[in-house]
């Protein structure tokens, strides 16, 4: 019975991403009009043209068996894994990829099974079968075990760009999170109360040998690959939460209270694991991994506690960042920093970020080109959807001079906004639908002009004091509205 239920979970995943053309209403735009870019920065003009066409250069259409795709793993893998796909889906998305996202995404989601512990395929290739230098068969393969939680955010984030509701309802993706947060979580003992016990080793084939198999790598408790003994870590305590998280918003679009509450409850419980044992107040650090002997340890793991919003400490997120800055990195890691810092007002570190990592060792690997995107609109431009919300968020993060973004896809549609500096922005509202518009600008104004009329503005504050304000404006498709003071 089981058994054919999952094969019916398969077809229906099947169906939908076979059918991805026919349900995406985002009329046609060649890519070289979509997200266009231009600035009086020229620097960050050539470092965002530089990954536009560099993350292009990775995509490809329908014509392989798996369907339109990127490429999100090391260069010349012809593949893309959990991790870097989660965190290059928002930079595809600006540059017209959204058929290429929902189809990885729903192949992760369909080939989730009890055979594999409720594991999905860590990385998939062009030819739409796992990739054999992470896969033998369903006893022996590489997994983290992050991925899953990850990709539920991911998936989250894409609704909220697109306003595609298979994200949130099609049983595909539901079979995928109910599996995650609760077959899965209990298989790798991975609850609030077994997460600083757990065994290194778990669900190991019983013909593994360790110098043939996979098994010291099929369920790794950490993105950090290179250390052994690992049986918890602050990434992947942040991306349990981050899953929880997703889900208790996805659960409350589709009117499922109890379940919203309950997946909110887990993850705060999560923060808190993190707040109460890992945060080091002597040393003002988050500690990152912990190893079989109970000991902890430092290395990779402090931005994803800040990437997945976990802490709302004032003073440990500014230790955080300071923290970061401190240490080197790969560019694995420093392709979400500019996104990262522009979102907590390092300006200036961000800006330095987005501008070098074009020309930093390894700039070919995929995920560089897709966060220099991402900085550039997310971060930067300051461009936040929320398709729950029918809201688009602008906030300028240029000091001087002009930015303007043309054509992002957004919803059924697109939009384009220009900032002239951080005290006038301009926003053509072409989603195909009304939509409100916040203008938002940094420190305290008590009014501003919407379209030279003035208007009272809210001021509030971020989450580490910063002051900011802004309006709501209720813009029609194919309008355009201006907002300064």
């Amino acid at each position: 019975m089981r058994k054919t239920i999952l094969i019916s979970l398969v077809a229906l995943c099947m169906t939908n991403s076979y059918s991805i053309a026919n349900q995406m209403a985002i009329p046609t735009i060649t890519p070289e009009k979509t997200a266009v870019f231009s600035s009086s920065d020229k620097l960050l003009e050539e470092s965002y043209n530089w990954a536009k066409k560099m993350a292009l250069s990775y995509s490809h259409d329908n014509s392989d068996p798996v369907g339109y795709w990127y490429e999100a793993a090391l260069p010349q893998r012809e593949a893309f894994c959990m991790r870097d796909v989660s965190h290059q889906t928002v930079g595809a998305q600006i540059i017209g990829l959204t058929k290429h996202n929902k189809n990885m995404l729903t192949r992760f989601a369909e080939n989730i099974s009890e055979a594999k512990d409720w594991c999905s395929y860590w990385e998939i290739n062009r030819s739409n079968k796992p990739a054999p230098v992470d896969y033998t068969n369903d006893q022996n393969f590489w997994y983290n075990l992050n991925a899953n939680f990850d990709v539920m955010q991911a998936c989250l984030k894409m609704y909220e760009w697109t306003g595609d509701t298979d994200y949130i309802n099609d049983p595909c993706f539901t079979n995928f999170y109910d599996k995650s947060l609760n077959e899965y979580v209990k298989s790798w003992k991975l609850e609030p109360e077994n997460i600083m016990n757990r065994p290194r080793y778990m669900n190991v084939p019983k013909e593994a040998k360790a110098n043939k198999n996979f098994h010291t790598s099929r369920g790794l408790a950490s993105y950090v690959e290179n250390m052994g003994g690992l049986t918890a870590s602050a990434d992947l305590i942040s991306t349990l939460y981050a899953g929880h998280i997703a889900h208790s918003e996805i659960a409350t679009l589709n009117g499922d209270k109890a379940i919203a509450q309950r997946d909110k409850k887990i993850a705060l419980q999560y923060r808190q694991i993190l707040e109460d044992t890992w945060w080091d107040e002597t040393n003002a650090y988050y500690q990152t991994l912990w190893t079989e002997d109970k000991k902890f340890h430092r290395g990779e793991g402090a931005p994803f506690i800040l990437w997945f919003n976990v802490t709302e400490n004032p003073k440990r997120i500014r230790a955080t960042v300071s923290d970061i800055l401190k240490q080197e990195w790969n560019v694995e890691n420093i392709s979400s920093f500019p996104a990262l810092f522009y979102r907590y007002g390092y300006e200036k570190e961000a800006y330095t970020f987005l501008t070098q990592l074009p020309r930093m060792k390894r700039a070919d690997y995929p995920e560089v080109s897709f966060g220099v995107v991402e900085g550039v609109v997310g971060g930067a431009m300051g461009i936040q959807p929320s398709a729950q919300k029918k809201q688009i968020i602008t906030q300028s993060h240029i000091e001087e001079g002009f930015a303007a973004i043309e054509n992002v896809p957004v919803f059924k549609g697109y939009i384009s906004v220009r900032h002239e500096g951080k005290k006038a922005t301009e926003f053509t509202n072409n989603t195909g639908e009304k939509i409100v518009w916040r203008a938002s600008f940094a420190g305290k104004q008590e009014s501003v002009l919407v379209n030279g009329k003035k208007q009272k503005a809210t001021i509030a504050k971020d989450i580490l004091g910063n002051s900011f304000s802004y309006v709501n404006i209720e813009l029609a498709n194919n309008k355009t509205c201006k907002v300064n003071f």
